[in-house]
């Protein structure tokens, strides 16, 4: 398929107002820095993908006035007119303001943006426009097919796989035909695992250095083992040592087991003593507590009575104040009563002797303050001197029954004023008499424990006691300290010895612990070894694979070199995906060489994919000449224009 551009318009982008270019197979944009050359690159990357030439998606597409701002109410516009494979298309994409015009407000204000697609003049969202370019061409191919320091701009290895790509597939036995024996055994295993080769040097590589780092404790290890070796001894002579003293130790035990048993046959007798000693112990114990418990019961009985003793001299105590407080009350009671009687008869003697009086004011009239006339005077004090009469006897009756209740009262309270001292003198006379028991009963002594040697059974049983007790201390005592003390000395001598017999076993599994040390040491060497043997097999697979690689790719290039791989000191490979120019490395190629190699990529590039598309070459004015393509090419040119000059 064949891209190429014949028309591209733009409108207020990037300081341009308005511009319409027409491209041939041959294009050349020039002018002075500054003038627009590679804002038009930028308007063809911004039409397909909303980038500029730089791959960036923020940048600014404004045109700016000569204060440095942004101009408003512009639309930014790119169309371009392309052809694949004479197929036409028209692209627009324009950059719109959006201003609103808030309610109450003036005037309008900014509020956003949008952007706006058409495709041959239909309108599209953005998805669908992007569809449509993704089907015309992919981004990341474009880049590589249109600017000449893409390619070499991608990370190495980006740019590695590209390559291996163009190289085409190539068998495994391709690889391997040169390879030594040994080795096409080992990568044939590792192929066969169906592992790939990148996971599986990393596998590798996680093994060699957990067996690395075993192997590097094992030197410790050994000398950790070797300083926890005892130091070694005449363990024959020690063996014989042992046996010696073992047979001391023997005899010594012999002697105490016959001092033993024969201490044991007198024990016997001993003990037969010690049990009369007991009974007869048991017996004067019994005689003695039967004695205590009698005397306690009397102690206890003298102590009960006199208990008893106190608690009815204290009930009688409490009963004869209680009868003398009774007493006080009666006493007070009549003392009141006949006060009242006293004055009652006084109160009888006033109102009897009473006579009526009349005032002179008793017998004016209320209204008109005269005095009233002698019939009417005579009536009122009729009625007066009754009143009085009647309310005089009345009173006399209530005093005299007042004062014969009083009477029966005082009798009642003389009589029991009586009986009150009657009991008191009683009460009186039975606490006196229970007084003089119960100090009698507190001075009568309590019975003593008696001395147990006034008692004659008590004093003969002592007797046997101590006779049976005199044999017994007389009685001949085991004495085998200094044996037991030659047995411990043995033990103790033939311990230490069976310690230091005990380093010859522990000098025996270090050294065995030693030999499997060094055993695991030459194991691990192995297993490494091994290891580095399938990571050689793999370097040679790579490094010919590569070769092959390598032949191939730079057989499709004419300008442009590739180094696929580096050899280290070591003797292994590093991948790498270096650009040589003539033999100089891509880097430090001068602008005309990095144009030139470019073109040669690119046209690799087409021809792999089958695609060409326009190439935009900036600086071009570096290079006097280019390799043939069959792109289309601009050239963007720097010259001393002022203005854009399109050739």
């Amino acid at each position: 398929m064949t891209i190429h551009l014949h028309q591209l318009t733009l409108t207020n982008f990037k300081g341009i107002r308005q511009l319409t270019i027409e491209f041939n197979a041959i294009t050349n944009i020039q002018g002075d820095n500054g003038t627009g050359k590679s804002t038009v690159f930028d308007a063809f990357t911004w039409l397909l993908f909303g980038k500029d030439s730089h791959d960036a998606k923020d940048f600014n597409i404004k045109t700016l006035d000569e204060t440095g701002q942004a101009i408003p109410m512009l639309d930014h516009m790119v169309e371009g007119i392309l052809t694949a494979d004479d197929i036409s298309m028209t692209l627009k994409r324009v950059y719109c303001e959006k201003w609103t015009r808030r309610r109450g407000a003036e005037q309008s204000e900014l509020t956003g943006h949008e952007t706006l697609f058409w495709w041959n003049g239909v309108p599209l969202q953005a998805g669908d426009y992007k569809s449509k370019i993704d089907n015309l061409i992919n981004e990341g191919l474009f880049k590589l097919l249109t600017s000449t320091l893409y390619f070499n701009s991608m990370k190495w290895q980006d740019r590695r796989q590209v390559l291996i790509l163009i190289a085409g597939k190539i068998g495994d036995q391709e690889v391997i035909v040169n390879m030594d024996k040994a080795q096409v055994r080992d990568i044939t295993a590792i192929i066969n695992s169906g592992k790939e080769l990148a996971d599986f040097r990393k596998e590798i590589a996680v093994r060699k250095k957990k067996l690395g780092d075993e192997l590097k404790t094992i030197p410790s290890r050994i000398d950790e083992v070797t300083k926890g070796l005892p130091e070694p001894h005449d363990f024959e002579a020690i063996k014989a040592d042992i046996s010696q003293k073992q047979a001391d130790l023997l005899e010594v035990e012999n002697t105490m087991t016959d001092q033993v048993t024969a201490y044991k046959e007198k024990a016997e007798e001993i003990q037969c003593i010690q049990n009369q000693v007991f009974k007869l112990r048991e017996t004067m114990n019994s005689m003695q507590f039967e004695e205590k418990s009698r005397l306690q019961k009397a102690r206890n009985e003298q102590m009960l009575k006199l208990n008893d003793l106190k608690q009815k001299h204290s009930v009688l105590s409490r009963q004869l104040k209680d009868e003398q407080h009774a007493l006080d009350i009666l006493l007070q009671s009549k003392s009141s009563i006949e006060s009242e009687i006293n004055e009652l008869r006084t109160e009888w003697t006033s109102v009897s002797m009473a006579e009526l009086v009349f005032k002179d004011e008793e017998f004016i009239c209320p209204v008109c303050k005269r005095e009233l006339d002698p019939e009417s005077i005579a009536g009122k004090s009729a009625q007066m001197i009754q009143a009085f009469t009647e309310n005089n006897s009345k009173r006399l009756a209530d005093i005299t029954s007042r004062g014969r209740w009083l009477s029966v009262t005082l009798g009642e309270i003389t009589a029991d004023i009586e009986t009150t001292k009657a009991e008191i003198h009683k009460l009186s006379a039975s606490l006196e008499s229970l007084s003089q028991q119960l100090s009698e009963s507190e001075t009568q002594q309590a019975p003593r424990d008696p001395d147990p040697d006034s008692i004659p059974q008590l004093f003969e049983i002592r007797q046997q006691i101590a006779k049976l007790e005199l044999q017994i201390l007389e009685s001949p005592k085991l004495d085998i300290e200094s044996l037991k003390q030659q047995k411990s000395v043995l033990q103790s001598e033939i311990y230490g010895l069976q310690v230091i017999l005990g380093h010859e076993d522990v000098i025996k599994r270090g050294k065995t612990r030693i030999n499997e040390l060094m055993s695991s040491e030459k194991s691990l060497a192995a297993q490494i070894s091994d290891l580095e043997k399938q990571e050689f097999a793999m370097d040679a697979y790579t490094r010919s694979r590569m070769d092959l690689v390598e032949s191939r790719v730079n057989g499709k290039f004419s300008l442009v070199k590739f180094r696929m791989f580096t050899t280290l000191i070591n003797g292994g490979i590093e991948e790498c995906c270096d650009s040589l120019v003539g033999g100089v490395p891509y880097t430090d190629v001068n602008s005309a060489g990095k144009i030139q190699a470019g073109i040669d990529i690119i046209s690799t590039l087409s021809k792999h994919y089958n695609i060409s598309a326009p190439i935009w070459i900036d600086n071009r004015e570096s290079t006097n000449a280019i390799p043939p393509t069959k792109s289309q090419l601009i050239n963007l040119i720097v010259s001393k224009d002022k203005i854009l000059i399109i050739k």
